[in-house]
């Protein structure tokens, strides 16, 4: 692969890590962290791989394959914590249901 092609994806990437660590810092939700902190994951996966093809090395895979795995784990955590301890609201039920609003609200 050409070396200024390889630079300036990994600018990109670099960019786009800076801007979501941003995003992660500022909010304003937590639902913009996690998605935030996912695309920092992948942005960094990248990074690897492109340092992968640039040293003409396979040595990394297996960082690629741990740090995606981390990536993911972490964003289902985030999304379980936040199923768990966000406050949910009771809504009335859909137009032709006849469930009772309890029915969805454990």
């Amino acid at each position: 692969m050409n070396s200024a092609l390889t630079s300036v994806c990994f600018l990109g990437l670099g960019v786009a890590v800076l801007l979501a660590l941003v995003r992660v810092i500022r909010g304003p939700t937590i639902l913009d962290r996690i998605l935030a902190f996912d695309l920092i994951a992948t942005g960094v996966v990248g990074m690897i791989g492109l340092l992968s093809v640039e040293w003409k090395t396979a040595l990394f895979l297996e960082l690629v394959l741990l740090y995606s795995l981390l990536g993911f784990v972490g964003t289902v955590s985030f999304t379980l914590y936040l199923h768990r301890t966000l406050p949910r609201r009771r809504s009335a039920a859909p137009t032709g249901n006849r469930a009772s609003p309890e029915e969805f609200v454990p």
